[in-house]
């Protein structure tokens, strides 16, 4: 039986942002600025599962308004019509189909709280300019209402995609955009924070445990190194799918590298190219004796520069990380001079 995982304690309280990395540590010290400034909008941007709505939350729960509502909507899921009635509310009668004794809005819910807005980027242009007033005057009106209603309301918003590309597309009110992006939070990729893949492990695992009832539930030393080698383009939430899986595969004991599902290829080239050796259930791992997180990582930016020819603009892209990024990590492991 291997070893159990001596994985650090988690250090998230219960906003769950996880990660002692230099990128989260920078994320974690933005959202305690920003939430002291409880009137000021903030938007946040990231690519799909790295925890935005986690960092809305954080946001809320650090700020003056925590003992108020924290209302979520997403963007994407209503159409301009309706999304102004669920924002904004209605009265009586106001529109074809309207409740009869009218209906409170998402503002209304959240007053004196946080409003977030997820998907931002997918709001009607005829949407976008009702809340910029909103943004701009602070007062709303329901829809079919003759008076408008002040609001005491932070309003944060959140997007995946690149808001000043839809600007250009003429996609997004460059108004809009500029109103918006005054705090601004961007969330780090995985792939980019790799480091802190062993401390997700263990904070994702305590609630697994709780949700499952398996108070036994651990992870060996080798698949934490599997895991922290893989790309993740689903971010932390496909970590969080994977270790449930397993999870279920273990049957509630130790999830070994056995019990993970098949690595998927890195971005720009094969698997096998990038992590050659496997276990005999034909799971990925890198041909290392030293399994601390440094060695793996140390191990995965040799192989892929080798299989780069020592390109780092393609050895970075098959990384999944800017080269920058990769020129900090060369740096940090030693490697710098070698890779040339």
């Amino acid at each position: 039986m291997e070893a159990q995982a001596v994985l650090p304690p988690t250090t998230a309280p219960d906003d769950g942002l996880v990660g002692r990395s230099a990128a989260m540590l920078f994320v974690r010290d933005s959202v305690q600025r920003v939430a002291r400034a409880p009137r000021t909008t903030v938007l946040v941007t990231g690519e799909t599962g790295t925890g935005k709505e986690l960092v809305a939350r954080a946001i809320h729960a650090r700020s003056s308004r925590a003992g108020h509502p924290f209302v979520a909507v997403n963007c994407a899921t209503l159409s301009g019509e309706l999304f102004a009635s669920e924002l904004f509310g209605h009265e009586a009668g106001a529109f074809t189909g309207a409740q009869p004794r009218g209906k409170r809005g998402l503002l209304a819910a959240a007053e004196g709280g946080t409003l977030f807005l997820d998907e931002i980027g997918e709001l009607d242009l005829a949407v976008q300019a009702q809340l910029l007033r909103v943004l701009q005057e602070r007062v709303y009106r329901p829809l079919g209402a003759t008076r408008e209603v002040p609001m005491d309301v932070r309003i944060v918003v959140a997007t995946h995609r690149d808001l000043q590309a839809l600007v250009d597309a003429g996609r997004f009110r460059e108004d809009l955009w500029y109103r918006l992006n005054v705090a601004s939070i961007h969330l780090p990729t995985l792939r980019e924070r790799a480091a802190d893949v062993p401390e997700l492990c263990r904070h994702l695992l305590e609630r697994i445990a709780r949700e499952h009832a398996t108070p036994d539930l651990w992870i060996t030393d080798e698949a934490v190194a599997c895991l922290a080698g893989r790309t993740w383009p689903g971010n932390v939430r496909e970590l969080a799918h994977e270790l449930e899986r397993a999870a279920i595969q273990a049957g509630g004991a130790a999830i070994e590298v056995e019990h993970l599902s098949e690595t998927p290829a890195v971005r720009g080239t094969s698997a096998s190219a990038v992590m050659p050796a496997t276990s005999s259930a034909g799971k990925c791992l890198l041909e290392v004796e030293d399994l601390s997180l440094e060695a793996v990582e140390r191990a995965l930016i040799r192989r892929v520069l080798a299989e780069s020819n020592g390109n780092r603009s393609l050895a970075a892209r098959t990384l999944g990380m800017h080269r920058a990024t990769l020129h900090g990590k060369l740096r940090a492991l030693g490697l710098a001079a070698r890779a040339g």
